[in-house]
């Protein structure tokens, strides 16, 4: 990034990695309510000392000037038809095919959710995305259980659109207390889970990081998801 405004971001490690090399070429703009947290771990160009909502409000009265983003586009295009290939052979149901499908029947119209692993990134990857802002997700900040309540807010905020969030066996598990706010409210989100009955990215860690020494990844139980 070469800009970036964080909003209420205390920027831990789960987010930034190595703070020395994160976003290093990005001019950062920091709004929080605690002068403390600003510029703790990340130098700041600009800081905010105050509420979130009130910032933004400024902010969003502020003109906005549009970049050309023709060569970014390119680039990411490609490195996307690069990244989306999977063997359709497989006699056993492919994730990706899910996804796929689902953008079919929605005709890529949805606002898509989701919880947090590998079916956050085929989400992203397979989903035949038509307008901005259809993707919500907590991206790289590893937020389990995220999806359902978000989904849940997106339709409140949508009522017209389809809300699809999709989620992990494992993250689903998070909160799917939600699950009565939805009935309590009447709020209709569809809630699609692929089911592997793993923790299946930190599974694929395990395996390529780790030698196969798998910890407590593995979710085989009684639980009756339908």
């Amino acid at each position: 990034a070469d800009f970036m405004i964080a909003i209420g971001c205390r920027f831990d490690d789960r987010l930034t990695g190595n703070p020395k090399t994160f976003a290093k070429n990005a001019k950062v703009v920091h709004i929080d309510v605690d002068p403390a947290e600003i510029g703790k771990i990340i130098a700041v160009d600009l800081p905010v000392v105050g509420d979130a909502k009130q910032a933004l409000e400024m902010l969003l009265a502020e003109p906005v000037v549009k970049n050309n983003t023709e060569k970014w586009i390119e680039k990411v295009t490609k490195d996307k038809e690069r990244v989306r290939s999977y063997d359709k052979k497989e006699r056993m149901v492919q994730p990706q095919a899910v996804i796929e499908r689902i953008g079919e029947l929605t005709k890529g119209d949805a606002v898509v959710v989701t919880d947090v692993g590998q079916h956050q990134m085929w989400t992203a990857q397979y989903y035949p995305y038509q307008n901005e802002r259809q993707l919500v997700t907590s991206g790289g900040l590893g937020t389990m259980g995220y999806g359902l309540g978000a989904s849940l807010g997106a339709k409140v905020g949508n009522p017209d659109k389809i809300v699809v969030n999709i989620a992990g066996d494992g993250c689903f598990r998070m909160n799917l207390n939600e699950l009565a706010t939805a009935s309590r409210y009447n709020i209709p989100v569809i809630e699609v889970i692929i089911n592997n009955s793993v923790l299946g990215m930190v599974r694929q860690w395990q395996d390529l990081f780790y030698e196969e020494r798998y910890s407590y990844t593995t979710l085989q139980d009684k639980v009756d998801f339908v």
